[in-house]
Parts: C-alpha cells; structure tokens; sequence
C-alpha cells in the first residue's frame, strides 16, 4: 500500500474527524485531502491573539471554498499567566490550552478523532507543544505515514492548497522572560505584513528591549530592507536594525544563537 492509500485508509478510519486548522500549509493540505476523499470532517480553528492575521483569515477562506463546517474558538492567551509572563513552558501551555479547546468543541460537534498537520520532519525538541498531541489523544496522520514536509507539499500543489511560507506564534517574537504585551505582537504583526508586501520569503521581526526591533530575511534583499527601515519604525518602534544572516529558525530559542 503507498502512503498515499494509506493516509486515505487512516483518515477513513478516524472519521468522524475534525482538523485542527491553524491556516497553515500543513493543516490546509489535510483539510482539502479529507474533503477530496470523502471523508466526514470539519475544521476547527483557535483566534488566540498570537495568530498572524494572515493565519486565520486563509483558514476561513480553505473551509468556505471547501464547503466545509469552520468553527472558530475565540481564547485570548495573554489572560494565561504563563503565556503572558512568557515563561520557559509557554509555548507546551499555550498548545494544551488551545487544543483542549479544540478537543472539548470536537466532541461537542460528534467528532470522535481530532487530527493535526504533524509531518515526519518536525522536531519534537524543537517544538515543545507536540507533547500535547500525544497526552490529549490527538493524531498526526502525515507523521503516521511517514510524510514529511515535502510530501505534504506535492500533496499542496495536487489539491491546489497554496504553499504558505513559515509562520509561528508571535510570541515566538520576543526573548523568553519578557513579557508579552499587545502592544509588542501589534507592532510585530503590522511590521510583518507591510515587509510580506515588499520581500518574498520568510520574514521575522522579532521585538525586545522595549519595542526595539530586529528584522529578519533573505539577505539578499537587504537594500530594499533598508530601504523600507523608516517605514517599519514609524509604526512604533524605539529603534529597528537589520539580523545579519537572515531568517534563524527557532522561534524564540533563536535569540540564543
């Protein structure tokens, strides 16, 4: 049996299924296959207040041009001590409580499996959330199979889901141990955006040291970035400077490198 047919045949055997949609490309490409095979599914999404706006508004869009049931959690993060605080064990309580979320309206809605867009080339260490997945029950059919980004990726391009680049949490923006403010994820959010609108790639502003911004991105762009410096620091920022080296993964473990 190829993985394909056997994702088919796992999907088939965890209906009803609700996919936990976080507007991503990995989610999105489970959601459309799903649909594409039949299977009885809805989706589920979480507006957290550290989603990118782009995030949620393409998960509406998805399910809409799917015809599919979305539902949408409202659950604002910043009134969790630890997620607030920025703690070290923010990122595994923000995912616990927005897939409890997710699991408690499943069920209210007769789904009996929650899936994710877990694929087999993420790292574990470097996601801690995924710990949660394991503890609620919640299964990742791509990672099952042994499909790793790649994979779901053709799969995208097959079903005619767009490939988005990256994202993460904003809170993943700021150093550990500084807290997470409005202001702060406000600011990151409207830098993002009009930067997405000039620089193709992965972009990330990370924010500290009192709104004091640092961008990265592709170096080879580097002189449009400079470019576009006063604009992003009229937004609000005490002071903006350009990461050498581009874009670093890691979340917020990347201000340690």
């Amino acid at each position: 049996m190829t993985r394909a047919r056997g994702l088919d045949a796992l999907l088939k055997s965890y209906e009803p299924v609700a996919v936990a949609l976080s507007g991503g490309t990995d989610s999105s490409v489970l959601l459309a296959l799903a649909r594409h095979h039949g299977i009885q599914v809805i989706a589920i999404s979480v507006d957290t207040g550290l989603t990118p706006p782009g995030e949620l508004a393409a998960a509406r869009k998805l399910s809409e041009r799917l015809g599919l049931p979305h539902v949408v959690i409202p659950l604002d993060m910043l009134d969790i001590p630890a997620v607030r605080e920025n703690r070290p064990d923010r990122c595994y309580v923000c995912k616990r409580a927005m897939m409890e979320a997710i699991v408690a309206e499943a069920r209210r809605q007769g789904c009996r499996t929650v899936v994710d867009g877990t694929h087999a080339d993420d790292r574990p260490a470097a996601r801690p959330g995924m710990r949660v997945l394991s503890e609620l029950g919640i299964k990742s059919p791509f990672a099952e199979c042994g499909m790793g980004k790649a994979d779901v990726e053709a799969l995208a391009r097959e079903l005619g889901v767009p490939v988005r680049p990256p994202s993460a949490c904003l809170a993943t923006r700021i150093p550990t141990g500084e807290a997470v403010t409005r202001e702060c994820l406000a600011l990151v959010a409207a830098a993002e955006a009009l930067l997405a609108r000039e620089i193709p790639g992965t972009i990330r502003v990370r924010c500290s040291g009192g709104c004091r911004a640092s961008i990265e991105a592709d170096p080879a762009y580097r002189r449009r970035l400079e470019e576009l410096l006063g604009a992003v620091k009229v937004l609000g920022f005490a002071d903006v400077t350009i990461a050498s080296g581009g874009y670093r993964e890691g979340g917020a473990d990347s201000w340690k490198r």
